[in-house]
């Protein structure tokens, strides 16, 4: 966690289990990806704003520098650390007692729970979770390139109905199956590397339940509904 963070902060904690493990002992982005989502929604019931708000992840990029392994023991610290009118960025950082390195910057926007459209962050969240966020302004822009290159190597991942969440469409945490099937995505600590791995995903209209059309190239998964428009995109960035 940056050491100049003022205002509000919270932390959870996980322990690495063997569902969340590759056969080496690393864990799997999957994993990653729900503590985060886990932490997130214990802090806004911890601070009182998080029963009746809803959200929808536009973007996340996970840095790591070293993986989780099993049975590590995990603090998972996440602040405000942006805002604008109707989104928030959300920045949390993984270590663990063997050396867990991992920080994650999402992007949420704050919507509507009947018309799914967009609505101002109200005064209690500024109260809350203004401080943390010190005037930054968080950024809605997405990066990856929208469609995919006409060559592109075609692929098919079927999302079951297990898969689907309280917004109608795959939860983002799924995204990360099909990323690890098909992308060369992290799948154990690097012992003693300087270096780090840099994941990003983005969505866009969401893809619903059944077979979905996975697009690859350079890196890149795009992840496409029925009638091709594409969901979300997922990608290594560095590593």
């Amino acid at each position: 966690m940056p050491e100049a963070v003022s205002g509000r902060t919270y932390t959870d904690r996980h322990q690495v289990g063997p569902a969340d493990v590759t056969a080496d002992g690393g864990v799997h982005v999957f994993a990653i990806a729900r503590w985060l989502q886990e932490t997130a929604f214990a802090d806004g019931l911890d601070s009182g704003f998080g029963a009746e708000a809803f959200w929808i992840i536009r973007r996340l990029r996970l840095e790591i520098m070293r993986l989780p392994s099993f049975p590590e023991e995990l603090e998972v610290t996440t602040w405000c650390s942006g805002k604008a009118k109707a989104v928030a960025e959300r920045t949390t950082a993984i270590t663990g007692d063997l050396g867990a390195d991992v920080r994650a910057e999402a992007i949420w926007v704050h919507v509507d729970p009947e018309s799914r459209l967009p609505v101002r962050l109200p005064a209690k969240f500024e109260e809350i979770y203004g401080p943390s966020a010190a005037g930054r302004r968080a950024r809605t822009s997405l990066r990856h390139p929208p469609e995919p290159p006409a060559d592109a190597e075609r692929l098919e991942w079927w999302c079951g109905r297990w898969t689907i969440d309280l917004a109608g469409h795959v939860s983002n945490l799924w995204y990360w199956l099909p990323a690890e099937e098909y992308l060369d995505l992290p799948s154990a600590p690097a012992e003693g590397s300087a270096d780090r791995i840099v994941l990003e995903a983005e969505f866009r209209t969401g893809v619903g339940h059944g077979l979905a059309t996975i697009r690859r190239a350079d890196g890149m998964l795009w992840v496409c509904g029925p009638d091709g428009a594409v969901g979300g995109t997922v990608g290594v960035v560095a590593g």
